[in-house]
């Protein structure tokens, strides 16, 4: 009787699971895109494979490019009309695709897609995808040009104070996952040269076009203005790199 009743438990405890799974990924899906997002033109050509969205810049003499991790369980199509814009400013865009679309455990695939050691690359994402990204900073000093950490409390549980790394976390006024006060306690644990910026009136989902995320605050700007103010903030961010170099 009690080997019935474990196995009844199992079984709805696994259904449960299942059924989150299956609707946390449907929640999280791309929604909206711009028509032009993945049109080839004379400033961008985009390129679809198994394991990244590339978004060459056409015509571009910026020597660093940029590896976008997407957020966890999101569609990574919905960070694409931000990767586009990054490109159509000159700047190469990867954004990866992680199996499962979880970051945690993918992250160390660009290893192996990229000549890491030998090229010039700046590295973040937006939420799980900005945390393995300071990851993989943490994890392999000096490889990276920049990071940049878009709706995130990471890092966390490790510290980054004692890097010299050109360093950038925009985070919004109204995000409900990763809240204002979260994004300080954890202030101190990225280089000390960390350009914190806030998107007054943004929230988490308008990083990636993912409508409104449960939990996540109502935004008081609009997608288009928060996509806006990010691009901006990292185009300058990426120049300043670039002319260091």
């Amino acid at each position: 009787m009690k080997i019935k009743k474990r196995n009844i438990f199992r079984l709805i405890w696994f259904s449960l699971v299942t059924i989150f799974f299956i609707w946390q990924w449907t929640t999280y899906q791309s929604r909206n895109l711009p028509e032009d997002t993945f049109k080839n033109d004379n400033k961008v050509y985009v390129e679809n494979s198994n394991d990244e969205i590339m978004f060459l810049a056409n015509n571009s003499k910026n020597q660093n490019e940029i590896i976008f991790f997407q957020g966890g369980l999101t569609d990574p199509k919905a960070y694409a009309p931000l990767c586009r814009k990054i490109a159509e400013n000159g700047f190469t865009c990867h954004l990866i695709k992680m199996n499962w679309r979880m970051p945690q455990w993918d992250y160390k695939k660009i290893e192996t897609m990229f000549d890491l050691k030998n090229g010039k690359y700046i590295i973040g994402g937006h939420s799980q995808g900005a945390k393995m990204a300071s990851q993989f900073v943490y994890e392999n000093p000096d490889l990276m040009q920049g990071l940049f950490l878009l709706g995130t409390s990471h890092p966390r549980d490790f510290d980054l104070s004692n890097r010299i790394l050109p360093t950038i976390k925009l985070y919004g006024e109204l995000d409900g996952l990763a809240s204002v006060s979260e994004v300080m306690e954890n202030k101190n644990k990225l280089p000390k040269n960390t350009n914190l910026i806030e998107i007054k009136g943004g929230n988490h989902s308008q990083f990636g076009y993912l409508g409104k995320l449960l939990t996540d605050n109502t935004a008081e700007i609009d997608l288009t203005k928060q996509q806006g103010l990010t691009v901006e903030k990292l185009i300058k961010f990426f120049n300043e790199i670039e002319t260091k170099n």
